[in-house]
């Protein structure tokens, strides 16, 4: 009787768990990864300033499988290193410029993270004035070792983050990927877990949620099919430039189709990110 009333228990915890769309496993054993071993993603960027003024520019994310090799973030070595390195570069036509690496193992425990953003500011607008950013993040000794230079003025210390496989947790960096990897046999899964913010210097919670899902989207132009793709939400301070408020990605859920001339090999490629002024919009795909 005893072992009945408990099957019970066990089977109405599952069920309210899957009804409330949460996941009971720990992140780093649902999280898949989509991505070939080498995928080059270019975006058309635009930021749209508060009197409508739009600055144009381009961003390209490499994301590379790598087996026991050497890999460089912030200028700084990893030897032996097995996992995914990403290598971010954004430029506007006014000049402002992001240069960004960031490496995490196969598990999706982060190993380091590199930021530098040099930003034209304009009145009225988050930047309002010129600003000059560099973060430079690595996690070892279960903490978060960070140093910063915002506009001159220099910071650096540690945040205990305990053990990674106990309570994991993420780098700002890696959020597309998690996004396009919180799946559960091809179905999306919200995902809630911690981030180093160079805010305040602290952890903080990241949310990845649905807005809408398996919705068909012109993203390629009228002219051209639609795509069927989800809608995801994350909340999360990470700005270039911003507002902090938080940032949609457009996740594709078909592949090996020619859209317009680009050729979606795989499914879940960030199609649009969007936070605040600013909107990624693919234009270029490739992998191997």
């Amino acid at each position: 009787m005893k072992k009945k009333i408990l099957l019970l228990v066990l089977v109405i915890v599952a069920l309210t768990a899957l009804l409330a769309g949460c996941v009971s496993k720990p992140p780093h054993k649902i999280l898949s990864d989509p991505w070939a071993n080498n995928e080059v993603i270019t975006y058309n960027v635009t930021r749209t300033l508060s009197d409508k003024t739009v600055i144009k520019g381009t961003s390209t994310t490499t994301t590379k499988r790598v087996t026991d090799g050497t890999v460089k973030v912030g200028g700084d070595e990893i030897n032996n290193f097995s996992g995914t390195f990403v290598d971010i570069v954004t430029t506007l036509e006014d000049g402002s410029v992001m240069e960004a690496q960031v490496a995490f193992k196969s598990s999706f425990e982060p190993i380091a993270s590199y930021k530098k953003t040099s930003v034209k500011g304009y009145e009225n607008n988050s930047p309002a004035k010129d600003t000059v950013q560099i973060t430079k993040i690595s996690y070892k000794e279960e903490k978060c070792f960070y140093e910063t230079d915002f506009d001159g003025v220099k910071k650096s210390g540690n945040v205990k983050v305990g053990k990674w496989i106990k309570s994991p947790f993420y780098d700002n960096l890696m959020l597309y990927h998690i996004a396009r990897s919180s799946y559960i046999s091809n179905n999306f899964s919200s995902l809630t877990t911690k981030v180093f913010s160079t805010a305040d210097y602290s952890m903080k919670t990241l949310t990845i949620a649905s807005s809408a899902l398996n919705q068909v989207y012109k993203v390629f132009g009228e002219d051209v099919d639609g795509i069927k793709a989800d809608l995801i939400s994350i909340k999360l301070n990470q700005t270039f430039p911003g507002s902090g408020t938080p940032f949609t990605a457009l996740i594709s859920r078909e592949g090996n189709k020619n859209f317009n001339g680009i050729e979606l090999k795989n499914e879940r490629v960030p199609l649009i990110i969007t936070e605040g002024q600013m909107e990624y919009k693919i234009s270029a795909y490739s992998c191997n």
